[in-house]
């Protein structure tokens, strides 16, 4: 078969063709081109978005303490241990409306103590705990990104060369093509951060959780997707009460 003029040698591997009499014919196997290269194309889009990954975040590990014996909190402190206010105050505001969709009482401590070292005495917090009126204080600590590597091998998948015309027996002798998936190395993120419930009555640490969130693509649908879970399984461990949308504006401390 004469050598197409249009071919750039992009395809490096093809296997042989078992014959099929449409092979034959020059101007039908020129159509095929086209059908071809697109399926190539298609095919390398969809590998890309694989590559990019898929943001995801769970809970890791859980502990629930075995002997609670106290109600539902119904209003919680946020306190997150981010040096940075901005940062801090970022993720509290976000944590805690992430709260106020599920019902759940949140207060972010940034409202009554811009800086964390604020609370770098037990006098300060225990006068932080009281002014807020909680019942319990939700810890959240950051503990930073893990870099993995992965090799993704190449492959050859197989794909019938159909058309909308064929009958059954055309397709029966139909040609079969190759599709060359190259390998590729690539990497995944994983942002880990632990959480410590402790009951303000008891003084004791009631829940504890980690959670790792897989290739994070921005920083308010992570702390979004991270407060559904966090709030989620405080939830089914009956530690805290939902009561509905919460009418208090974000940003203004009350005196209660």
């Amino acid at each position: 078969m004469p050598e197409n003029p249009g071919h750039t040698g992009e395809f490096a591997i093809r296997p042989a063709t078992p014959y099929h009499p449409a092979m034959s014919n020059p101007r039908r196997h020129s159509n095929m081109q086209p059908l071809f290269r697109l399926s190539f194309l298609f095919a390398a889009l969809i590998l890309a978005l694989l590559a990019s990954g898929c943001s995801s975040t769970k809970i890791k590990e859980s502990w629930e303490a075995s002997d609670i014996n106290e109600p539902p909190a119904k209003r919680i402190l946020l306190v997150a241990m981010i040096k940075d206010p901005v940062t801090r105050r970022y993720f509290e505001q976000h944590f805690v409306e992430e709260g106020r969709k599920k019902g759940i009482d949140l207060i972010p401590s940034s409202d009554y103590s811009p800086h964390a070292t604020d609370q770098d005495e037990k006098q300060e917090i225990i006068k932080l705990v009281k002014k807020t009126g909680v019942d319990g204080v939700l810890l959240a600590q950051i503990k930073g990104v893990d870099k993995e590597y992965k090799n993704v091998p190449s492959r050859l998948d197989w794909y019938p060369d159909v058309f909308p015309s064929m009958t059954f027996y055309n397709y029966y002798f139909t040609s079969y093509r190759a599709i060359y998936r190259p390998g590729y190395i690539g990497s995944d993120n994983y942002f880990k951060m632990h959480f410590r419930y402790f009951s303000v009555h008891s003084e004791k640490m009631l829940w504890a959780g980690n959670t790792i969130t897989k290739n994070p693509r921005s920083v308010a649908g992570t702390i979004e997707q991270i407060a559904d879970e966090v709030l989620s399984d405080l939830s089914s461990s009956s530690l805290v009460k939902a009561k509905g949308f919460i009418a208090r504006k974000l940003g203004q401390g009350d005196e209660s």
